[in-house]
């Protein structure tokens, strides 16, 4: 099965597809909170950086993008520096943004997030505040007019495979604006994230609605606190609303999907810490919709829709996900360490909460190339020095520069995989630096672990963790035991 969802995912080629909906600009202002107002019992926000993404509809756009589809947004904006920024975000990520109308007198639905942590190495992360800038009230008849006609005339010019419709409750999705839609572009299949309403009546004859269980829950009346529940709702709103399908997203229970064939099946997710799951609902929409509009059985793209959400919770805010990132955890889905293996956003969350419960980090690297006893040795001797221990790996193009254009003779996704499945290894992550200093700038590990061989030598790093309060630890070397001289016993030297 998992080899057939790569295949099908390999294979969908570039399918065009319009999302329609309420674009938002996320904006993340990060910084360090050391301090206590003297004006009042609140905390000081240091500001250190500001992020901004496409959000709402916009950021099912940007997933469809990145993930390889040939995307046009039509939407509403303001004429203000937010519709502008957001804007130049879609075409970022591939997005033909020449759909969304700009309303006089409207503000570009924005929602800034506020988040602190403590001494500086991004340790405890909290969302301190929330602040949004928009209005709800439905749109003006000129603009709907306007949208209608850029939908029309793109769909001239190229026929959708699918339209996703992201509802976010902000005045532009309405019954008309769905029939008018519909109408221009007949036989092909609507896909709805829907808004967090009572009434669905608008979404009637869509071809696959997604609502997670509270919002399925509050159109149905059904509680779904339990499977049975997101089973019967799915049920009722392919009766009610004569829809092809609908898939209730559960979060940590994953996808309950029900067609009107009578089919139905729980898709359950993978155990996986959740970092955040701003965006997960974006994400499910988006795969759903790339892979429909591909001609993919729907079985197919909620499993992988399923699969995608899952990398998604593991980010900080809305980060789209790339096909590779779906592959590889296709591949390695089953592999019993591939959850340890981190990108560097996540690991820093990681390692934060880890702090928080008063943890110590230890921090370790290398080529890690051909495995050995040696290798085993230094590992369990770090553990020892602390709680956490991460294991810092060069990459393919790192141990070429390094060692030459002979090795790494084990490709790196294998070597961290290798790393990943040993008991004692807590989390593993790739470099692509000859040396490890940017890893250790942004990681601050409270132990840097090196072999016993550096003690009189220079320890790349060093000052970096003394700096911060760290301490250096060595541990004996096995002897007889290294990639260079296995090699050259395989050589005959």
């Amino acid at each position: 099965m998992t080899q057939d969802l790569a295949r099908i995912l390999g294979r969908i080629g570039r399918p065009r597809i319009a999302v329609v909906g309420d674009a938002i600009l996320d904006e993340y202002v990060w910084g360090e909170v050391e301090r206590i107002s003297p004006e009042g019992p609140i905390p000081v926000l240091r500001v250190a950086r500001r992020e901004h993404r496409a959000g709402g509809a916009g950021s099912v756009a940007s997933n469809l993008g990145r993930l390889g589809a040939d995307v046009a947004f039509f939407g509403v904006r303001g004429a203000d520096p937010a519709g502008e920024k957001l804007s130049g975000l879609l075409g970022l990520d591939g997005v033909d943004a020449g759909g969304a109308v700009v309303e006089s007198g409207r503000p570009t639905t924005a929602k800034t997030r506020f988040i602190g942590y403590v001494q500086h190495a991004n340790r405890a992360q909290q969302q301190m505040l929330r602040v949004d800038d928009e209005v709800s009230r439905p749109i003006e008849a000129k603009t709907l007019e306007t949208l209608l006609y850029r939908f029309e005339s793109a769909g001239r010019q190229r026929r959708f495979d699918a339209v996703l419709v992201s509802d976010y409750m902000k005045g532009l999705v309405s019954a008309q604006l769905l029939r008018v839609l519909r109408g221009a572009a007949r036989d092909t299949p609507f896909l709805i994230d829907p808004a967090l309403a009572g009434d669905y009546d608008a979404y009637r004859g869509s071809f696959l609605i997604c609502p997670n269980r509270y919002e399925a829950s509050r159109a149905t009346g059904i509680d779904c606190s339990a499977l049975e529940g997101c089973s019967e709702a799915a049920r009722k709103l392919v009766a009610d609303l004569d829809l092809q399908a609908a898939a209730v997203t559960m979060d940590r229970d994953g996808i309950y999907l029900h067609e009107r064939s009578g089919r139905s099946r729980h898709f359950p997710t993978r155990a996986r810490i959740v970092a955040d799951v701003t965006g997960a609902g974006d994400m499910v929409l988006s795969v759903l919709g790339l892979l429909v509009a591909a001609g993919a059985e729907l079985t197919h793209a909620v499993d992988l829709a399923n699969i995608a959400a899952g990398i998604e919770v593991r980010k900080i805010g809305v980060t789209p996900v790339s096909r590779e990132e779906i592959l590889q955890e296709l591949r390695y889905r089953n592999h019993p360490g591939v959850s340890k293996i981190k990108k560097l956003d996540e690991l820093r969350q990681l390692l934060a909460a880890d702090r928080a419960k008063g943890k110590q980090i230890v921090f370790t690297n290398g080529c890690f190339d051909l495995l050995h006893p040696g290798h085993h040795h230094l590992l369990h001797g770090a553990a020892a020095e602390g709680d956490i221990l991460v294991v810092a790996v060069n990459s393919d193009a790192s141990i070429r520069r390094i060692k030459g254009p002979g090795r790494p003779v084990i490709p790196e996704e294998e070597r961290l995989l290798q790393l990943a499945a040993l008991e004692v290894v807590d989390y593993v992550i790739a470099f692509e630096d000859d040396t490890p200093i940017p890893l250790l700038e942004a990681i601050r590990p409270g132990v840097l672990v090196k072999g016993e061989e550096y003690r009189d030598g220079i320890v790349v790093g060093r000052e970096i963790v003394e700096s911060n309060g760290g301490r250096i630890a060595f541990v004996s070397q096995m002897p007889g035991f290294s990639t260079t001289s296995i090699l050259a016993k395989r050589d005959g030297s």
